[in-house]
């Protein structure tokens, strides 16, 4: 409540083209009670509505017309009409109880004949919704009983149990807190509307969300494959290229020193050989030796050559074992490098960098496109061949075995007839033999060496059909060690991960992107829905503090205004007795539940609801009268139980002004004098602006306006100050 040692007190009023105030027209509120004179129709009156309009009115009947345009002058053959009307009220803000920074507050308002009606606090622009809770809070509002009307003076009896309630809270500057636990309850509503809506959002996005989660699961495990076997195939192929580069180089190491083993072998076997030649140059027999050798050495040759071709289809049959092959056709790369090369030099002849790099993106494209489709190279049975050159080797070797033969019976016959000849022979023959061997040993070290580069040339092959450079494939580390069993398992893996990719297969990313878009809006609308479902809770904290407050503050100091109440109304009568009595709460109904059995309406919002409709209710007794209710009172004691209550309710909580309209109208001589002593008891408390034909009234005011109306339809003011 205000503290009424800081009331903020009417200062001044002004009035310009507001019904029959025609020009600008200044009221100044010095004093603590102002009268308002004047003879009937002069505009007394339209001061109290120009009061009840400020202060946020919006129904045209309580400001005794049909529309807001009948406020606006209407003119007079001796007077035109105005365009607009205006009221401008100013009170006192000494103790800032406005919130604004001055020691007056204007509050103005303003329509014109358009129908535009503006507000304003100070000269800023407010709206009427902001404006309430700002006027509630200094217990200032355009109805009730501190703006008491002409021919309202029994308003308080008059009006319903919920309007009494409604006046006595207004007095109590509860009023504040219902506007806002009005407004809370408005939020909530639609705080409950959006929630609602928002729920069904979600709900229609549900099955898209659920859709776009499995599909991503799938992307997900599908990148943890592709990952696992980038990784998978990098540590295996390194492995087998790392190892197949240490075989090559534990068989090439050897074969230096054979090389030059072989070269001296060989000088010695042509010395010996020069040696038999002086001594058996005529010799027939050393001519078949050197033809029967020269036929040998040509079958070695033959032999040699047969043999390597043999190791080369060996090795074709034992990779094909390992690994199945993927290529492309020897016409198919020779088509592509041909347009490959085509595609460069067409690039080489542009001008600008963003043709070039469109050109590559092409380039690039094609490369990918061409590796990423390949075949399987299907499988050549090589076991003829195989077998083909096996036998024509093994005839080969019968050959030379016959011509051994043959040279060991032309030796036999040289060893009879020279024997130095037959020891140089048999030296020469054990080095060439030895020298035979050498080869033998040479030939098949470079028979693995070549069988290993194979090897190495068809692994590079895989990596690049798998879209990658041989060249990484030379730089990278031997990694992770496998062996034989390892080795086989990582195979068996890789198979395993690519059916699994290809299973998953891939998705458009264009749908991706849209069901991204509907999981990113189901996780804002979440977001959403959990700051309504939060606000809607602490609104409803809110609601209930202040309902709690309102009835906590009512309950404190309703029982001191219906003592209040009893002992004005004795004043008023010269006896009886009166109270205000707070309606029961209604009982909530029984219901009867889906089982049959009676159950009973007991939820907190539902009391608190029936608890909001209790009203006030009047129980009086008039002395040396028979009243069973205020229906049986007549129009002049409904005034003085009005007025009872009225200086009641200013005993115990007084407002900052209170405006009355003649409601001493209905009074005899001896109530007007004690309602003209009460205004002067309650002039040090609140502010009274009043209306009166009343004599008594008149003696009560420290100021006198007087309104009169001339020939063309303006009221004018006349002020007069009556010295105490």
């Amino acid at each position: 409540m205000t503290d009424p040692t800081k009331i903020n007190l009417l200062n001044r009023l002004e009035l310009q083209g507001f019904k029959s105030f025609a020009g600008k027209t200044v009221f100044e509120f010095p004093a603590k009670v102002v009268g308002v004179v004047g003879p009937n129709g002069s505009g007394k009156s339209n001061i109290i509505d120009a009061i009840r309009w400020v202060l946020g009115e919006r129904e045209a009947k309580q400001l005794r017309g049909e529309g807001l345009e009948n406020l606006i002058f209407a003119g007079t053959p001796k007077k035109p009409a105005q365009g607009f009307a205006r009221v401008d009220l100013v009170l006192d803000n000494a103790n800032r109880a406005f919130p604004v920074d001055a020691e007056e507050v204007v509050l103005s308002r303003r329509v014109d004949r358009s129908g535009t009606s503006e507000f304003s606090l100070n000269d800023a622009e407010i709206r009427l919704k902001d404006l309430l809770p700002l006027l509630a809070r200094v217990r200032l509002g355009a109805r009730g009983i501190m703006i008491i009307g002409q021919g309202q003076s029994d308003i308080f009896v008059m009006s319903s149990p919920r309007e009494r309630r409604e006046m006595i809270e207004e007095f109590l500057g509860l009023r504040e807190f219902r506007i806002k636990k009005g407004q809370a309850e408005r939020r909530l509503e639609n705080s409950i509307i959006n929630i609602d809506k928002i729920k069904a959002m979600l709900e229609e996005l549900a099955p898209q969300v659920r859709i776009f989660k499995k599909q991503k699961t799938r992307l997900e495990k599908r990148s943890e494959i592709e990952l696992e076997l980038e990784g998978l195939e990098s540590s295996y192929y390194a492995f087998r290229y790392s190892r197949l580069g240490r075989e090559l180089q534990t068989v090439m190491l050897p074969i230096a020193g054979l090389k030059e083993e072989r070269n001296g072998l060989e000088g010695e076997i042509q010395k010996e050989e020069k040696i038999l030649n002086a001594l058996y140059q005529n010799d027939d027999d050393y001519a078949k030796v050197k033809e029967i050798r020269a036929k040998i050495n040509a079958h070695l040759d033959a032999e040699s050559v047969k043999q390597r071709e043999l190791s080369r289809i060996e090795a074709k049959m034992e990779i094909q074992k390992e690994v199945p092959l993927y290529t492309h056709k020897p016409e198919e790369f020779k088509k592509f490098i041909t347009g490959l090369k085509d595609e460069i030099e067409a690039v080489l002849g542009l001008d600008t960098v963003a043709e070039m790099k469109s050109h590559l993106k092409n380039i690039v494209a094609s490369v990918q496109s061409f590796f990423s489709n390949r075949s399987e190279e299907p499988k050549i049975d090589l076991s003829g061949d195989w077998k083909s050159l096996a036998d024509e080797i093994k005839g080969i070797r019968v050959q030379i075995d016959d011509l051994r033969k043959a040279e060991d019976d032309v030796s036999r016959k040289t060893r009879e007839s020279n024997k130095e000849f037959r020891e140089k022979v048999g030296k020469l023959n054990e080095k060439k033999n030895d020298l035979y061997a050498m080869d033998r040993k040479i030939q098949s070290v470079v028979l693995q060496k070549e069988t290993i580069e194979m090897r190495r040339e068809e692994l590079e092959r895989e990596w690049a059909a798998l879209g990658k450079s041989a060249e990484a494939l030379k730089r990278m580390p031997s990694g992770e060690e496998f062996s034989d069993e390892t080795l086989h398992e990582a195979e068996s893996r890789m198979m395993r991960l690519r059916g699994e990719i290809s299973a998953i297969g891939e998705m458009d990313q264009s749908v991706f992107r849209e069901f991204e878009e509907s999981e990113k809006r189901y996780e804002f609308l979440e977001a959403q829905l959990a700051d309504l479902e939060k606000a809607a809770a602490d609104l409803k904290v809110l609601i209930r503090d202040l309902d709690q407050r309102i009835k906590n503050d009512f309950k404190t100091s309703f029982r001191a205004i219906s003592d209040a109440f009893n002992e004005y109304f004795k004043l008023m009568f010269g006896g009886g007795k009166a109270r205000l009595v707070l309606e029961e709460k209604v009982k909530p109904p029984m219901i009867i539940g889906e089982e049959g059995a009676e159950e009973e309406s007991s939820s907190a919002e539902a009391a608190e609801d029936k608890e909001e409709e209790l009203g006030v209710s009047i129980d009086l007794s008039l002395p040396r009268k028979k009243i069973t209710g205020v229906g049986m009172l007549s129009g002049g004691e409904k005034t003085l139980v009005s007025l009872a209550a009225l200086f009641a309710l200013i005993s115990i909580s007084p407002p900052p002004f209170l405006v009355l309209d003649e409601i001493d109208a209905a009074l005899d001589e001896e109530n007007a004098r004690r309602f003209s002593d009460l205004i002067k008891q309650f002039s040090t408390k609140t502010q009274f602006i009043v209306v009166t034909h009343n004599r008594s009234t008149m003696e009560a005011a420290d100021v006198l306006y007087g309104i009169t109306m001339g020939d063309d339809g303006v009221s004018k003011v006349l002020s007069l100050k009556l010295e105490g």
